[in-house]
């Protein structure tokens, strides 16, 4: 139990909190005791197997819940690195994250089977059932290192098949520690689980939970009135948050938020952290207003780096569009094209260096080589000895060193002459407070070059014309959307958010 890695985080917890609730899903918990042995007793079933070796990929396609916390733990006490694959992926997406990380074992889930049983039959892999354990007494001290891999994680690519990203212990424990260290979590925590465990967002609620000795409870947000009930039922301490779900949380559609502000019990909520995207300021002030004795953390990461920038709760009422500085134990800087620090002001890419920097893509060289390159703060003839990565998202920083998200540098919008970030856009359609969610992209127009066109989903009755009036009343007319078309609801990737390409790829085309 001195070793650094994964899994020891969960026997360190054990053994100073054994009879403690771990981790709860649906009216079922498990105490850190019996998380332990059910995480043994899965690693047991593995190697008892015989078809992986030290350092194998490992999926876990389940949903989520109990049995998919204790099989990231079982692989990494088998030494082996897991892989999960969310139980909302289509078949084609399924096969290629197994094909591409070379599975060696499937492990899958009852409501998973049909997809799960069809894979192992096409590609011929060795499987297990999620409940699947056996005897652990047998099994040897681990012989991994911190800096072997402990997953892989599959995020959306721009092919529409997700790329996998490369996590080491390391990286897990230094990202556990950055965040616990400003969020202050400790034994004495609830967390509500919210996101899915493939995302890195949602994977470290679990795993700060359990190297801090708290309790996590998992949930599966459809809407946001169970979640709202779950928070002060179990009396939550902490919250993670994507837009998507602030989004549904101030929708009247779907929430009657005052009635339940006004019978529940929120006291309980010490903070909410927001990442997966920006929140619009006029979402960030009704967060506050909601939740006033709550701290509210404005993040941002990607999952390359995991997490990157917190914004201090003391700041957000003075700047509520602001991503903040940089976590405990990295850097942060905001570099021009030839690598040179940005001045204040001056919008440049962010680039990441220093602790929870990911090996890079499995499979992928040269996307790794664009992503993950030499840092340029080193003298020239030494950037080769550390490695930075380019996040490839635009943003500036003020005179004290806070820093303001512009865009992303692959889908910026050149109108009349003019830069224009979707994000700007958003932004201004969410300030009249008419819209639930939009995504903002440009298509082909031959007067201007490209024209703003923004899917969008109201809050109320759709009104086009009210929305554009607003936008017209409140910027410069190159940021008016020509086109604004209305939808019920948006499609989302497995992690929650809205699946941008997908719109794109559905409403981009020319009428």
């Amino acid at each position: 139990m001195t070793g650094n890695l994964l899994h020891c985080t969960l026997e360190r917890s054990a053994a100073r909190l054994p009879e403690k609730e771990a981790i709860r899903h649906n009216g079922e918990a498990l105490s850190y005791a019996a998380f332990l042995r059910e995480a043994r007793g899965a690693s047991a079933a593995l190697l008892g197997l015989g078809r992986s070796a030290r350092g194998d990929r490992i999926a876990i396609f389940t949903e989520k819940g109990l049995a998919q916390a204790v099989w990231i733990y079982g692989c990494s006490i088998a030494d082996r690195a897991f892989v999960l694959i969310s139980d909302q992926l289509k078949y084609n997406q399924v096969e290629h994250i197994l094909r591409d990380c070379g599975v060696s074992v499937l492990v899958y889930g009852e409501t998973c089977s049909e997809t799960a049983l069809r894979a192992i039959e096409a590609l011929g892999l060795a499987a297990l059932k999620s409940d699947s354990r056996a005897d652990p007494s047998g099994l040897a001290p681990s012989r991994a290192i911190t800096d072997d891999i402990a997953t892989i994680i599959y995020t959306s690519g721009s092919t529409g098949l997700p790329k996998g990203i490369v996590i080491t212990h390391r990286n897990l424990l230094d990202g556990i520690d950055s965040v616990s260290e400003y969020l202050g979590i400790t034994e004495k925590d609830r967390l509500l689980g919210v996101l899915p465990l493939n995302f890195d967002y949602g994977l470290n609620q679990l795993t700060s939970a359990v190297k801090a000795g708290a309790s996590i409870v998992l949930h599966h947000f459809f809407v946001p009135g169970p979640m709202l009930k779950l928070i002060a039922e179990e009396r939550i301490t902490g919250l993670a948050a994507i837009p998507t779900i602030w989004a549904a949380v101030f929708n009247p559609k779907l929430t009657k938020l005052d009635k339940i502000l006004a019978e529940m019990d929120f006291s309980s909520l010490r903070y909410i952290t927001n990442s997966g995207g920006k929140i619009p300021v006029p979402t960030v002030r009704r967060i506050r207003e909601c939740f006033p004795s709550t701290d509210l953390f404005l993040m941002y990461g990607l999952t390359e780096a995991f997490r990157s920038t917190y914004l201090d709760p003391s700041e957000v009422d003075a700047r509520p569009e602001s991503m903040g500085k940089a976590i405990p134990g990295v850097q942060v800087e905001i570099v021009r094209e030839d690598g040179t620090p940005c001045a204040a002001g001056e919008t440049g890419e962010l680039i990441h260096r220093g602790a929870l920097i990911a090996r890079g893509y499995w499979n992928n060289p040269s996307k790794t080589a664009e992503v993950y390159r030499p840092n340029p703060l080193l003298p020239k003839e030494n950037r080769f000895l550390e490695t930075a990565v380019y996040s490839g998202d635009l943003v500036r920083k003020d005179e004290d060193g806070f820093l303001y998200y512009v865009g992303r540098k692959d889908n910026m919008i050149k109108i009349s002459g003019y830069r224009v970030s979707p994000t700007e856009v958003e932004e201004l359609l969410a300030s009249s407070g008419l819209v639930a969610e939009s995504v903002v992209f440009g298509v082909p127009d031959d007067e201007l070059g490209y024209r703003i066109r923004a899917v969008v989903a109201f809050k109320g009755d759709d009104n086009v014309a009210q929305l554009v009036d607003h936008c017209k009343r409140s910027a410069p007319s190159y940021l008016v959307p020509r086109d604004v078309l209305a939808v019920k609801a948006f499609p989302k990737t497995a992690s929650g958010k809205i699946d941008r390409p997908a719109v794109v790829k559905e409403y981009g085309a020319d009428a």
